[in-house]
């Protein structure tokens, strides 16, 4: 809590810190119960599928891919459409000062350490929580293999660091400050939202990912944008088609 506390008065000497709402309350309503829905969902149909699945054979993955790409825009074109409404930008996110190469050597910077945070994170939960074989992932029941699920995959990556990043440390995690007046609740609420948008994982994958959004949450509140947490969160998704991490 310490930590939080600290980010939260750091937060506000940022100037890109939020002073108004970013869309309606109602916007971030549906946003919220849209989200949920979908993990349900998601969850009930990860629990039906595996690895050996016609659903999850190379050309089915491909479309999928495919698919996600586009849900992931859609994601974004949600919050857009929201922020337009009270003359915001999703531009915001980015931070107002102009991206030097100092400036990009810093977030390349926070963006390792950030990974290295959640790599100990992840290990920590999957060895205290995880009993046997780890359930398959019906994004990634197989290793992309072949020039194109390896672009597919690459693409798919890097768009949920960006549509993700955007979505929940750029408009839920600033939204809900002001909405609380705390960006540590703030922090917390969004990552766990984040988890929970996982659940066709499993268990132990909600809560590694929920505490790697709060990781995310709090380098973005620190930083004033979400620059460094997309480098991170692209960079890990690519290595886990690689089977580097998982």
């Amino acid at each position: 809590m310490k930590i939080l506390a600290s980010v939260d008065l750091e937060s506000r000497k940022q100037a890109g810190a939020p002073r108004a709402l970013l869309a309606s309350y109602k916007h971030t309503l549906h946003f919220t119960v849209i989200c949920v829905i979908l993990a349900l969902i998601s969850a009930l149909n990860g629990t039906h599928t595996s690895a050996g699945d016609p659903a999850t054979t190379p050309n089915q993955l491909h479309i999928f891919y495919v698919f996600m790409i586009g849900m992931e825009w859609l994601w974004v074109r949600f919050i857009y459409k929201g922020m337009r409404k009270y003359q915001r930008s999703i531009l915001e996110f980015f931070g107002r000062r102009q991206l030097t190469l100092r400036e990009f050597g810093k977030d390349v910077a926070y963006a390792a350490l950030a990974f290295g945070i959640d790599y100990l994170c992840n290990a920590g939960v999957v060895g205290l929580l995880q009993h046997g074989a780890p359930p398959s992932d019906p994004l990634l029941p197989a290793l992309p293999v072949g020039l194109l699920a390896l672009t597919l995959w690459v693409c798919l990556s890097v768009t949920a660091g960006v549509c993700e990043e955007i979505v929940f440390r750029g408009y839920l995690q600033r939204q809900l400050t002001v909405i609380t007046g705390r960006v540590g609740i703030a922090i917390v609420a969004q990552g766990i939202l984040f988890g929970i948008g996982h659940g066709y994982q499993g268990f132990v994958a909600v809560i590694s990912i929920a505490l790697n959004g709060i990781v995310m949450g709090a380098l973005a509140a620190w930083r004033g944008n979400i620059r460094a947490g997309i480098l991170e969160h692209a960079t890990w998704d690519i290595l886990a088609g690689f089977g580097i991490v998982t």
